[in-house]
């Protein structure tokens, strides 16, 4: 005999019911002792905020706080501590010696590790952090600084440094890293080649002593992170959550006054705090924050929850962290408000809709149901979609379509930066006979060795496509000359030229290749890749010559 699913609901919500009775009753009381607490913390004991470094214009928003009066109106006595390399943020907060930190991406980078830190606010929204080389040692892009002394700190503190390295496929090992000494004059007197530093701050100093440099952005190599994120800790939360809050607010609260009179703050920095910088220099400083902020299109300290995921998924590709299962917890959420009136009147009438939200639950459970299972199929059909139109569905490589599109943004940004681009146009050989004499599916398990291939060759950075039928184009980035292309394409060769297994055969192809450079060679992606083709075609008609390279 058949069970009716209803016995069951109907079990299920006379156990909920009674649930929520004896929930609403425990609440009652538990929320005067909450509500006591939640109000009264705030006017406690002084906090400290250890900031990152020296006073500057990096903390204006806590310096207007402090002065404007708005933590003494949310009940606190605030003193901010100065940075310095003895005083790392997180380490200070975890040693009890600060409540409240301003830091980096080591925030994150701490939590997955284990430290039970929350961030509060994220005050930039990307991260003024970049390094600073010398144009005159020829240091164009990352691959430049390989063998080269770089000034860094450590791997936690430069954390977006040491992903940018991954993602262009270095290894630290690769460089001669020099604990940083703090000093850009190291970088000026040629003792280093790079130095780890802030947009905001020592490009100023560069330029007073006309050093030409090049920006190495971890934003322009994937590593996208936040900046000056304000945190504090879990067991902070727990012990005095009206504390947080009114910290966080009034903080946020400082920020958006001081973008909004910049002069006012150099002011306060100039007489009150003596920075030791110029008027000049802490106007430049305003000036390269405020972009990074983005006051005008985004909320003051906003989150997003996939960014954070994204910046703990650059951590385990770069094999910095294990796993994320910390991440859940790390952001705050700032909407949690402590109401007397309004807790104490949910709990009056949570009795009385209690039965009714239990049968609508019923309802929308099923609908949900029928609802995710249409978005799952749409969300499968548009990455299907999406797979077509920029994949080659044989051998995953790009298409020639999406070939065109990346292209043209590679070649761009060359231009910007003033690095080379070489095009590699790749025929095959035989495989017209294989096709013929063992028919399409050789033909394609031969095409399907060739991307496999390409792709174990390549760099994150670049882009191998099928541009039709036997043939191939590879985008290589920032070239530094034609030896080191001219190698890595032999390796590709090689590799292509080894056989491959079918059916109790082995199937031999080979490949014919032309290179053209972007600029020397020309500036529009449809010349380079005639070029490149033209090269290729000359090299497949010399028979005598068919593992040479046209460059």
């Amino acid at each position: 005999m058949l069970k009716n699913p209803l016995d069951g609901c109907i079990g299920n919500i006379i156990k909920a019911m009674a649930s929520l009775m004896i929930f609403v009753v425990r609440t009652r009381f538990v929320l005067c002792v909450l509500l006591a607490g939640a109000f009264s913390d705030a006017f406690a004991e002084p906090v400290h905020i250890q900031l990152r470094w020296h006073h500057q214009f990096q903390f204006a928003g806590y310096y207007v706080a402090l002065e404007k009066g708005f933590y003494r109106k949310a009940g606190l006595e605030v003193i901010l501590d100065a940075g310095s390399p003895d005083k790392k943020p997180v380490q200070r907060v975890l040693q009890g010696r600060a409540q409240y930190g301003v830091a980096n991406s080591e925030l994150l980078l701490e939590r997955l590790r284990g430290a039970r830190l929350v961030a509060l606010a994220a005050i930039y929204q990307h991260s003024p952090s970049v390094l600073l080389a010398r144009k005159d040692a020829g240091i164009l892009s990352p691959h430049d600084l390989i063998g080269k002394k770089v000034m860094l700190m450590d791997k936690v503190v430069d954390a977006d440094f040491f992903a940018m390295m991954h993602n262009e496929g270095i290894s630290m090992a690769d460089l001669h890293v020099i604990p940083s000494s703090f000093n850009i004059q190291d970088l000026v007197d040629g003792k280093v080649v790079a130095f780890n530093s802030y947009l905001s701050n020592e490009p100023y100093y560069l330029k007073q002593h006309g050093v030409d440099y090049t920006v190495l952005n971890p934003r322009n190599y994937g590593v996208d992170f936040y900046s000056d994120i304000l945190f504090t800790t879990e067991s902070e939360i727990k012990k005095h959550p009206g504390r947080v809050k009114a910290l966080r607010d009034a903080s946020l609260e400082g920020w958006r006054y001081a973008m909004d009179h910049p002069q006012e703050v150099i002011d306060l920095l100039v007489n009150k705090y003596k920075v030791n910088k110029s008027r000049a220099h802490l106007e430049f400083e305003a000036q390269v924050i405020r972009p990074l902020i983005v006051p005008d299109l985004i909320e003051m300290g906003h989150m997003n929850p996939w960014r954070w995921q994204h910046m703990a998924n650059t951590f385990m590709q770069a094999g910095m962290v294990e796993n994320d299962q910390a991440l859940n917890g790390f952001m705050y959420d700032p909407d949690f408000k402590v109401d007397r009136e309004q807790l104490w009147l949910y709990s009056e009438i949570f009795l009385g809709i209690a039965a009714v939200v239990v049968f609508v639950i019923i309802a929308l459970s099923i609908s949900y149901r029928t609802a995710r299972r249409e978005i799952r199929l749409r969300l499968a059909a548009e990455e299907e979609i999406r797979k077509i139109a920029y994949r080659d569905m044989l051998t995953g490589l790009d298409n020639r379509h999406h070939l065109f599109v990346l292209a043209d943004q590679f070649l761009k940004m060359a231009q910007r930066d003033c690095y080379k681009v070489a095009v590699c146009f790749i025929d095959l050989n035989q495989f017209k006979d294989i096709n013929d004499t063992l028919g399409h599916k050789a033909g394609d398990k031969v095409l399907v060795h060739v991307g496999q291939t390409l792709r174990n060759f390549i760099r994150q950075s670049d882009v191998a496509a099928r541009f039709g039928g036997d043939e191939f184009i590879l985008l290589l980035n920032h070239v530094k000359n034609r030896e080191d292309v001219t190698m890595t394409l032999v390796k590709i060769q090689q590799a292509i030229g080894r056989p491959v297994d079918y059916q109790d055969k082995q199937l031999h192809v080979s490949a014919s290749m032309g290179v053209a450079f972007y600029p020397d060679d020309g500036t529009d992606i449809d010349a380079l890749i005639d070029l490149a083709d033209s090269k290729m075609y000359r090299v497949k008609l010399d028979c005598k010559r068919p593992m040479e390279l046209w460059n």
